[in-house]
């Protein structure tokens, strides 16, 4: 303890406040979790990008591989060679060759809608956004540099001045580059998300219906023959009453471009154009979702009539056609998923966020609910069962997708999969499905599951998923403990569990107020901030407070921080500010 000179704490007052501002921070992020990785050699970089961007909550990471000579712009033409996603300007200055302008587009396929929500924006993964309004504003790409690890800590690269001609690669090292609006060049400061690849199944490696004779499409007369549509995203909207409609839990995809059949004996196989990881960051720890076309039932027998979804409330049970399905590096070796999940199974697919601020047009005048397409890379709680969506209405399930668009979740960490040389992690790049009953499953889609920043994951799993959706917002306390969700995050708390207020400390050290705090080592993309003011009314600020500096080892996943700001005779109020990207 620090306490000293009782007389002078009585004039200091405490007080914790949560201020959510459009600006973050971010701990170390390791090669093994990159995804994206290009070039060939026994050496390995990094590069990240940082937007600097209010409405895109994370930098992107790609890894490139070397061997001998190589500088950083071999290593930025490597990546934008290798994914055309990002593209780059380049400006020739006194320095040499620098950075003019930095623009990111997501993977995608001719014709595949991306994802576009306006309400969810806490949970949407590294798929779900572009980056390119830089193009449109007047700043500076500015060029950092750490070396000499395995990963990156933002807060220790170095401003690196010259062009990138002269930048020497090292084993290890990292190069960092940060968009800044003003004069005043910005460090890297974002949470780092792996730039992802494209997430869905690219080719069709052999496809058979089996025995008998396929179903038809009632509409157009075609046999569900057609293997390219388990190609590309699942389906956004499909066929009612001779309009176009979203894909909702209760009306599934059914149309013969929309799904493709598998009889008795009968099989698909799929290849992404990647390997798929087993990421340590993939959510309820998922690696790939395969989507098909079943639906919930609904109460009393209703019927969906295409309207206003919080008035059909949900049935007990899913209609389902199981297909078993099997994993594979090579498409020679497979390894079943022998007792499930399986394909064509709970949960069904959400081809629209629900959202009745941005509700899109383009569906037709009746259209007052639903928005942008859902993200197929993010899946729902595993361990749900149709039986706990009874009583809900169509509506309020929609909205706890949290902006992805459902199917069912495989994890592939139990399987005998070799790991890949680079990440270490397993691996699959093929996925086999048979029909495992009497019934014929369909098949719509395949997905690679997105690996989430932190607090987004922390959000996804400490929130039950049928709780209400307002729960999860920072500053919400469904807890009543007086402690709100995004100071929970922080300090390492349940926000689910009435818990005691985080432990803070307030004392005197020789001429210092020092204010002590505990910090969750897991919450690597907020930033905790001690501010003062004169009285509780007047401007909070930083000024004259030392950077808070972490002191001692972590004990049960929190770390101790000190503030420190001179003592004076005038009275000080101090509160803990808490702020991520939103």
């Amino acid at each position: 303890m620090f306490w000293s000179d009782p007389a002078r704490l009585m004039r200091i007052a405490f007080a914790l406040a949560i201020v959510v501002l459009s600006n973050g921070s971010a701990a170390a992020f390791d090669f093994a979790r990159i995804e994206r990785w290009t070039g060939s050699g026994t050496n390995r970089s990094a590069l990240v990008v940082d937007w600097n961007h209010g409405r895109n909550p994370h930098a992107l990471a790609w890894g490139f591989r070397w061997d001998g000579f190589a500088t950083t712009y071999d290593l930025l033409r490597a990546i934008t060679n290798n994914d055309p996603g990002l593209s780059i300007e380049w400006t020739n200055t006194s320095a040499g060759l620098r950075v003019a302008h930095m623009v990111y587009r997501r993977p995608s396929a001719h014709g595949v809608t991306l994802p576009h929500s306006q309400s969810e924006t806490t949970l949407m993964t590294p798929y779900g956004r572009d980056f390119t309004s830089m193009v449109f504003q007047t700043g500076t790409w500015t060029h950092w540099t750490c070396d000499g690890g395995m990963a990156v800590v933002p807060s220790n690269c170095l401003l690196f001045s010259s062009g990138v001609v002269h930048r020497l690669l090292e084993p290890g090292s990292w190069d960092v580059f940060s968009f800044s609006t003003s004069s005043l060049p910005i460090p890297p400061n974002r949470a780092i998300a792996p730039a992802p690849h494209y997430p869905f199944a690219s080719e069709v490696i052999s496809y058979w219906y089996g025995s008998g004779s396929p179903p038809i499409d009632w509409l157009s007369g075609e046999p569900f023959t057609n293997a390219a549509a388990a190609l590309g995203r699942p389906t956004v909207d499909t066929t009612f009453q001779s309009t176009n409609a979203p894909v909702v839990p209760v009306a599934a995809a059914f149309r013969a471009h929309e799904v493709v059949s598998l009889g008795s004996g009968g099989y698909i196989e799929l290849a992404f154009d990647h390997r798929v990881l087993d990421h340590p960051d993939n959510p309820y720890g998922l690696d790939f979702i395969v989507f098909g076309n079943s639906f919930q039932s609904i109460a009393g027998g209703a019927a969906w009539t295409n309207g206003d979804p919080a008035a059909t409330v949900l049935g007990h049970s899913c209609f389902v056609e199981k297909g078993r399905v099997y994993v594979s590096q090579d498409a020679i070796t497979w390894h079943a998923f022998t007792n499930g999940p399986f394909a064509d199974d709970f949960a069904p697919t959400l081809g629209r966020v629900f959202d009745t601020n941005h509700y899109d047009t383009s569906l037709g005048p009746w259209n007052q609910w639903w928005g942008g397409a859902t993200d197929p890379t993010l899946p729902i709680d595993p361990s749900l069962a149709p039986s706990n969506w009874a009583g809900f209405s169509v509506a309020a399930i929609a909205q706890r997708y949290r902006g992805g668009a459902g199917g069912t979740g495989f994890d592939i960490s139990t399987l005998p999969l070799q790991p890949d040389e680079t990440t270490g992690l397993k691996w699959i790049r093929y996925v086999r499905i048979e029909r495992a009953g009497s019934l014929n499953p369909e098949i719509d889609a395949i997905a690679d599951v997105s690996p989430l920043l932190p607090h987004a994951r922390w959000t996804l799993e400490a929130f039950p998923w049928l709780a209400a959706p307002s729960e999860k917002a920072d500053g919400s306390d469904p807890d009543v403990d007086g402690t709100p969700n995004l100071l929970e995050y922080a300090t390492g708390q349940n926000p689910m569990v009435a818990e005691l207020p985080p432990l803070i400390q307030l004392g005197v050290a020789a001429s210092h107020i020092r204010v002590r705090y505990w910090k969750a080592e897991d919450a690597s993309d907020v930033r905790v901030e001690v501010e003062s003011a004169v009285s509780p009314d007047a401007v909070w600020q930083t000024n004259g407070i030392s950077q808070a500096v972490e002191i001692g080892a972590p004990s049960n996943g929190l770390r101790a921080v000190d503030a420190e700001q001179p003592l004076s005779d005038n009275a000080r109020f101090f509160r803990l500010r808490v702020r991520h990207e939103d």
